[in-house]
């Protein structure tokens, strides 16, 4: 099985934010009770806000990316207004699994990339160190909804 454990998960979120502090990019990470997550947003030219979080999923003990796209007044974008805004990345099959669910730790509406494929990617680095394959995660999953990610990050 190619997964994480909770602690590996927390290792990987505080060296991200730690490595995003140094290089002067946007990661928070957030403690609450109910676990630890990561958050990144930004306003993109059409003055749309985008808000990303990396969640940890006990269920299928992979990281999970939560993301909103809202006007600037708050009113959140449709599930087909998501999926409008992605079907123009017809090489990538992650726009087939954005689904809305209620967020894990805040318990209100998000879109969600299902974590059901995300063994089978990180399968794809079984031998690399856990850094670099929650990395290729975040890569490979931002990528596909949006979120920018720093090629510094790949970089040791």
């Amino acid at each position: 099985m190619m997964t994480l454990t909770l602690e590996e998960f927390n290792q990987c979120i505080s060296d991200l934010y730690e490595q995003s502090q140094q290089i002067h990019d946007r990661w928070q990470l957030l403690k609450t009770s109910k676990g630890s997550y990561l958050v990144y947003s930004f306003v993109d030219q059409d003055h749309l806000k985008h808000e990303f979080h990396i969640v940890y999923s006990e269920s299928y003990a992979v990281p999970v990316l939560y993301f909103n796209i809202s006007h600037l007044d708050g009113s959140l974008l449709s599930l087909d207004d998501v999926w409008q805004l992605f079907t123009h990345k017809k090489t990538s099959k992650m726009y087939e699994t954005i689904t809305q669910q209620e967020h894990s730790i805040l318990h209100r509406p998000f879109f969600v990339l299902h974590p059901c494929h995300t063994e089978n990617v990180l399968k794809q680095v079984a031998d690399q160190p856990i850094k670099k394959k929650f990395l290729f995660w975040l890569s490979i999953y931002g990528q596909s909804v949006g979120l920018p990610l720093s090629v510094h990050y790949a970089i040791d």
